[in-house]
């Protein structure tokens, strides 16, 4: 009995939300679409690490609009 109670206390924590997240990325199953390059978590390892999809060089500045031009 005492070794029972022992191991019931053992199932007594939580995961934090931060490591429980962690673990359920890890884990997830690869993708098995023939597009799964295409997906962002894809292009920011292969394509350009440590970038987020969408972000710009440091150098960029958006176009400027020359209404005068015809």
């Amino acid at each position: 009995m005492k070794q029972l109670d022992s191991n019931l206390a053992a199932l007594d924590f939580e995961i934090p939300p931060d490591a429980r997240r962690k673990l359920d990325e890890v884990s997830a199953p690869p993708s098995t679409s023939l597009y799964s390059m295409f997906t962002a978590r894809y292009q920011s390892w292969i394509v350009s690490p440590g970038l987020g999809i969408g972000d710009r060089p440091a150098t960029y500045a958006p176009p400027v609009f020359n209404g005068a031009a015809g």
